[in-house]
């Protein structure tokens, strides 16, 4: 026989090469335990393990792409070939559930909300989608989610809107026994700085009406419905047509508050026409529809542009517009109150912004 190494001749059956001394019998491989698709181990430059396999496929942006899961920390090879061995019997599927999964099972919970609402978390999924759909819910980390939320939220509501998604997809986590607390109270959010509100000039609210009168559209007339009746832009976007009663004056809607909640909201004389407009021309069921609120304020965005209103008036001022216009008429604060939709009295006095014009005309009746 011939050596291993150095192949010169050598007795049959040496267990020594007479030459160079190597030994002739040859360490057997180790036998393949995981086959392509099951999934591979290795080892990290901190001496623990990583597992890795790959859940599927899809495609963007036309290339094959993989959907994979990783997880490290391992403290030997074999607790990572058990991870992987849960993984191809679904022993892991049982105990473990992806961000993707908790949203499939959040739709149930969606249904209870209303339109506005689910529109608002299924905005914040797009934003988090990418980043978050396959990791398993119990891998998150705090600073991770604090992270996402930074990244993916461009304002303090967007970024609010995605921690509330979180705690959502954890409270359904929790009740299933995949975690035992919700880690999404710990993000932090940035600091909102609150801006006075400004309200509607005489001449902006002329300049709607000469506007609705000239070219009728969906975004002037429901301007002019909020600055008649002070309901939130959030309200007028969820009340349906089955819930305004014309001939009555009154519409049923609201959110917030449970006062604020399904209260009758008084339509003055002047607004009944445009409503029967808007109730005549929306193809919906609802007397206004955009998708979600980020459409709406696009739309009043362009036509505040067309018609030369400044910039700092939102649909919303239309609310602080209403209570301020009742305010200046003398209207009780009962009753301010209650067209207002508000529990305290004190909440209404914020939405107030008597000029000192008005202020003055108030102490000059002084005797």
């Amino acid at each position: 026989m011939k050596c291993i190494k150095c192949k010169k001749e050598i007795p049959d059956k040496s267990l020594f090469c007479n030459w160079c001394g190597r030994k002739q019998e040859t360490t057997p491989r180790n036998t393949k335990k995981r086959g392509n698709g099951q999934g591979s181990i290795y080892k990290m430059p901190a001496g623990t393990w990583a597992a890795e396999a790959t859940l599927g496929y899809y495609k963007k942006d036309g290339k094959t792409k993989r959907k994979r899961i990783r997880k490290y920390g391992f403290r030997t090879k074999k607790d990572a070939l058990e991870y992987l061995s849960g993984l191809r019997n679904g022993t892991k599927a049982q105990k473990h559930i992806t961000v993707g999964i908790l949203w499939e099972r959040f739709q149930s919970v969606a249904e209870n909300l209303s339109r506005a609402k689910q529109n608002t978390y299924r905005g914040a999924w797009k934003k988090i989608q990418d980043s978050i759909e396959y990791r398993w819910i119990d891998d998150l980390t705090v600073s991770e989610l604090q992270e996402i939320t930074d990244t993916c939220g461009n304002s303090y509501y967007t970024k609010k809107e995605i921690k509330n998604l979180l705690s959502h997809f954890y409270k359904i986590a929790i009740r299933d026994d995949v975690v035992d607390r919700n880690k999404a109270i710990h993000i932090q959010l940035p600091k909102l700085e609150k801006t006075e509100r400004e309200i509607l000039t005489e001449d902006e609210i002329e300049t709607l009406w000469n506007d609705y009168h000239t070219e009728t559209t969906p975004i002037t007339a429901q301007m002019l419905v909020m600055l008649y009746t002070g309901i939130r832009p959030g309200e007028l976007l969820t009340i349906l047509k089955e819930n305004v009663h014309l001939d009555e004056q009154y519409m049923t809607g609201g959110i917030k508050t449970e006062k604020g909640k399904r209260r009758k909201i008084i339509l003055p004389d002047k607004i009944i026409p445009v409503l029967d407009w808007m109730m005549k021309n929306e193809p919906k069921d609802r007397i206004a529809y955009y998708g979600d609120k980020a459409n709406f304020y696009t739309v009043w965005k362009e036509k505040r542009e067309t018609l030369q209103i400044r910039e700092v008036i939102t649909p919303y001022c239309c609310r602080h517009t209403y209570i301020t216009r009742l305010t200046a008429l003398k209207v009780s604060p009962a009753m301010l109150q209650e067209l207002a939709g508000h529990e305290d009295y004190d909440i209404t006095l914020e939405y107030t912004h008597l000029s000192i014009a008005d202020r003055l005309a108030e102490v000059n009746r002084l005797k």
